[in-house]
């Protein structure tokens, strides 16, 4: 393995996803979605904590009182840690099930949802205001990640292989005139999870190529990475200054031979990206 990135977890996730630092717990939580498994990486000890949970979650999102809120089965939900739960909050309408969320610079929870077939703009994303999911972008085929600029002036969104950019308006939660920013060749691997540093830059996870890309705020490829595996999912920020990068990754429809060559597929990994990340806002709701 490349001596940039370091070995956390060696767990074969099927899907691992959402990871999403906790600076107040010194950890990261991320979801095997395939699993139902809730992990908590505890960077002080080193310890892999593992829930099974009652239903599937794909993406997480703090609290104001360090607890979750989630995007799981077909709509939001609170995580209760302690009990390994989930309190169901509203169900959505579009797709077949929820997919890829995170809160965005005023604490409001966006989550999109996924058709199985991906099936051609029938998605949407969701913000959670309170009890309700108001819709927030309609058209959506197979969102892989979100993301906001540092000021929030932007919301960054991966659909299949391109990366939109809309304007938003962090006041009202309100996602307008969304534009190609970015659109990626096949071999450069499938655009998935992203995060934003604290240049504006843009942190893709290229999966089945191991690729990290970073774009400039202009869109223009600035930086390209290799991780140890082709499998990787997504990207977080963390560590006391966010100066680490913590990468979920899969081994989904792998066999023993294919383990074997990719043999950190669907492990936890971190490596120092030489720039900071942008403190997540928790979840406002109540």
């Amino acid at each position: 393995m490349s001596g940039d990135f370091e070995l956390l977890v060696d767990r074969q996730a099927l899907c691992g996803a959402s990871p999403l630092w906790m600076s107040a717990l010194n950890c990261v939580h991320w979801v095997d979605l395939l699993r139902r498994e809730l992990h908590t990486y505890h960077r002080d000890s080193g310890v892999d904590e593992v829930r099974v949970l009652p239903g599937v979650v794909t993406a997480l999102g703090a609290t104001r009182h360090g607890q979750l809120i989630a995007a799981a089965g077909h709509g939001f939900a609170r995580v209760h840690l302690g009990r390994a739960a989930l309190e169901p909050v509203v169900q959505v309408r579009n797709g077949d099930r929820m997919n890829v969320g995170a809160c965005d610079p005023a604490g409001r929870f966006v989550a999109s949802t996924l058709t199985h077939a991906r099936e051609l703009r029938a998605s949407a994303l969701y913000v959670l205001e309170g009890a309700r999911a108001r819709l927030l972008v309609d058209g959506v085929t197979g969102a892989g990640g979100l993301a906001w600029s540092p000021d929030g002036s932007r919301m960054y969104l991966v659909d299949m292989r391109t990366i939109w950019v809309y304007d938003y308006d962090v006041e009202r939660a309100r996602a307008v005139s969304g534009r190609q920013w970015v659109v990626c060749a096949e071999s450069e691997g499938s655009p998935e999870g992203i995060a934003v540093d604290a240049e504006g830059c843009v942190w893709v996870a290229m999966h089945w190529t191991g690729r990290i890309h970073r774009y400039a705020p202009s869109g223009d490829l600035e930086t390209v990475l290799w991780a140890p595996t082709r499998r990787i999912t997504s990207v977080t920020f963390g560590g006391s200054r966010l100066e680490e990068m913590y990468v979920t990754s899969a081994c989904f429809g792998y066999d023993e031979d294919a383990l074997l060559a990719d043999p950190y597929a669907g492990a936890l990994l971190r490596f120092r990206p030489g720039t900071v990340g942008v403190p997540m806002a928790p979840w406002q709701g109540i």
